[in-house]
């Protein structure tokens, strides 16, 4: 045994001192140098481009393996002009020679100084480097190579003393989209590389477009290895600092950190640990799993935004928005977990926090369908609006004509959801118990609205079908048993009106524009108000007033307290067509008369025009008001007209005159009639007696 372990020990001095021996008469009688012109030749050769070894090549293998390049370049695609599409100002690699022998790696330096890369795409989309893989002959390591098999370089033990890249630069020029990026000054420093060992990395370099530069510096510790095919970066910091129009604000910094980034090839699984990004006023953590990385690739993580500014964040992206309240928009934060995959990809458990209110669910997209449910605690969605301008207020039919119906979106939207309040004002009216169901696919939109209101109900439906290059919008709606003071005071701006009121609305319209659709509006509508009074006017007043004008009397005196005229009902049917309604059956019961009657309402002016009839009753409401003794039990014709918010009642007495009249001749003519009919007959008796 002794024997052979000597003849091993004798085998590799000899070997040893032949590799020795070689070294020795190569460096010494072989100027690398001498093959420059092959090198390049070979080069030019397997790439189809022009390379250049402009420097002198330095080799030497004692007591380490050495080989240096100066300045070197290779030639730019056919079309792309004349500068170089690569080119070095050198690059050194230094290895221990003895380690080799037991199939160590150990490099004490690998360095490249002065990289100069310019990659091009062209206006027809052909870019500068797709032509260099076309000369080589060798065929490509396919699945059942053995490139990576047991015995390969899996097996080599690497050690790297220092690995430093200095003064890169990385060009980049789109002739189709005009885009020019330039990544310079890049710098990269790793010392004591090792398989499976941490060692301090560090990148800096600065990035720079038409609107904007990046200065970068990054330190990490980073672990490598390859046998477990497995890749892990700690304590990573990155500092940014960025100038230039396209950066938010003028110029400002951004901060990078993790824990941990884990990659384990084998597993397919990555793993980021405790991101913090801090930029713009924005404080964001988050972490990130991954499976099946290298086939189906799922991710999961949590991501949380604390409370921000939203205002100061839109100032930094110059964007301002005008608010119907000032107050709005003054914090804001955000917390979900999300998931990825190729079939989905989801935010659960989301929070948002915006000022006084919180919204809560889920959203995801589920292969092109947008998934929601979401619930809102309480918002005041008007005071987010714009303020009201006397633009707006006074925008003419013409205007609306200008804002299109989104034809094409609606035709590929494809959505399911609902969205929920517990309390939300919008357009002036409240709403509690707020639920929005919403159905979208093929060109249809469905959008079921329901909740609570001013102590009454609302439900419906409002769809929205895509037909051809326009839109047909149908809408449903009933509201039951609404206290009508509080409503009309948030929706008309109007205290005229109480009561508890319900309507029912089916119309619909067809257009590609909203100045079509309004003018296009047809379908029926009904209401009812119950129990309630017009505030602000006093009819019997009014009446008493003009019947005393009209006779040369004197106006009664206006009773105290403030003007109103209660009724018992008021309620009418509808036929929109052109949005113009016509009414047949208008009827109103007051305490003293009832009213019928019909007419139309445009609503595009909102004018109206009716032609009413009062029927008096004759009670004790007579009595007590002498100027319309003539009225009890009559019946007086009256026209409306002005619009909806204004309307102007004229009543015509002349008719009642006329009517009263016309009454009185016809009676005297019945007594007349029933006189000559008496006298007949007594001389008819007297002339048969």
């Amino acid at each position: 045994m002794g024997r052979i372990v000597k003849l091993l020990g004798i085998v590799v001095a000899a070997i040893v001192v032949l590799l020795v021996g070689a070294t020795l008469f190569i460096t010494m009688f072989v100027d690398p140098n001498d093959y420059k012109d092959q090198i390049s030749a070979a080069v030019s050769e397997s790439t189809g481009r022009e390379f250049e070894l402009t420097g002198d090549l330095e080799f030497s293998v004692f007591p380490s393996l050495r080989i240096a390049v100066g300045p070197a370049s290779l030639s730019n695609a056919a079309g792309f002009g004349a500068e170089p599409f690569a080119s070095i100002e050198g690059a050194e690699l230094q290895v221990a020679l003895l380690p080799l022998l037991s199939e160590r790696l150990e490099i004490s330096r690998a360095s490249l100084q002065g990289l100069n890369l310019n990659l091009m795409r062209n206006a027809q989309g052909r870019n500068n480097w797709q032509d260099l893989g076309s000369q080589s002959t060798g065929e490509s390591a396919g699945p059942g190579s053995s490139a990576g098999s047991e015995g390969g370089a899996a097996n080599l033990a690497l050690d790297i003393a220092s690995i430093a890249i200095d003064d890169a630069r990385v060009a980049w020029r789109d002739a189709q989209t005009g885009n020019d990026w330039v990544l310079d000054n890049f710098t990269m420093e790793a010392d004591d590389f090792g398989q499976g060992t941490a060692f301090p990395l560090r990148m800096t370099f600065e990035l720079a477009g038409d609107a904007i530069t990046v200065a970068v510096v990054s330190d990490m510790n980073a672990t490598l290895d390859l046998a477990q095919n497995n890749y892990r970066l700690e304590d990573l910091t990155v500092d940014i600092d960025g100038s230039g129009s396209a950066w938010p604000g003028g110029e400002g910094s951004a901060e990078l950190q993790f824990d941990a980034f884990v990659a384990d090839l084998n597993a397919q699984t990555i793993s980021l640990q405790n991101l913090q990004l801090a930029m713009l006023g924005l404080n964001v953590t988050g972490t990130l799993q991954g499976t099946n990385v290298l086939s189906d690739l799922a991710l999961g993580g949590a991501i949380n935004i604390a409370q921000f500014d939203p205002r100061g964040l839109m100032e930094a992206f110059d964007a301002e928005i005008e608010t119907a309240d000032s107050a709005v928009l003054g914090r804001a934060s955000a917390s979900a977990e999300f998931a990825y995959n190729a079939r989905e990809v989801s935010l659960s458990n989301l929070r948002l926090e915006l000022d006084d209110s919180s919204l809560t669910g889920r959203v995801a997209i589920v292969g092109t369908r947008f998934d929601f449910d979401l619930d809102v605690d309480a918002i005041n969605i008007d005071r987010y609006l714009p303020p009201a301008t006397e633009e707006v207020a006074e925008a003419d039919e013409g205007s609306l004509d200008e804002v299109d119906l989104p034809i094409q979106p609606l035709r590929n939207f494809n959505a399911r959801g609902n969205l929920a309040f517990a309390a939300v004002q919008f357009m002036g009216l409240s709403f509690t118990d707020a639920d929005f169901d919403l159905r979208a696919s093929n060109g249809r939109l469905s959008l079921a609205p329901s909740g609570s209101m001013y102590g009454g109900s609302y439900s419906g439906n409002v769809v929205i079908e895509v037909v051809g290059e326009a839109a047909r919008l149908s809408l449903q709606q009933t509201i039951d048993g609404i206290d009508m003071a509080p409503f009309a005071r948030d929706f008309l701006d109007s205290d005229m009106i109480s009561g508890t009121g319900d309507l029912s609305l089916d119309v619909s319209a067809t257009g590609a524009n909203l100045g079509a659709i309004r003018r296009a509006l047809n379908g029926d509508v009904a209401f009812e108000i119950a129990n309630g009074a017009w505030e602000g006017t006093d009819v019997w007043f009014d009446l008493r007033r003009l019947s005393a004008v009209s006779s040369g009397g004197s106006a009664p005196a206006r009773p105290a307290g403030p003007r109103r005229t209660p009724f018992t009902s008021i309620a009418a049917t509808g036929a929109l067509a052109d949005s113009v309604l016509t009414n047949n059956d208008l009827t109103a019961t007051l305490q003293y008369m009832s009213v019928a009657g019909s007419g139309t309402a445009n609503i595009l002016t909102d004018a109206i025009n009716f032609d009413l009839t009062a029927r008096f009753a004759d009670n004790q409401a007579f009595e007590n008001a002498p100027e319309l003794a003539n009225l009890a039990g009559a019946q007086l014709p009256l026209t409306v007209t002005g619009t909806l918010a204004a309307p102007s009642i004229r009543p015509d007495f002349g008719a009642v005159v006329r009517a009263r009249a016309q009454q009185e001749v016809q009676e005297r003519v019945e007594e007349e009639k029933e006189d000559l009919r008496d006298r007949v007959r007594d001389r008819l008796r007297g002339l048969l007696e």
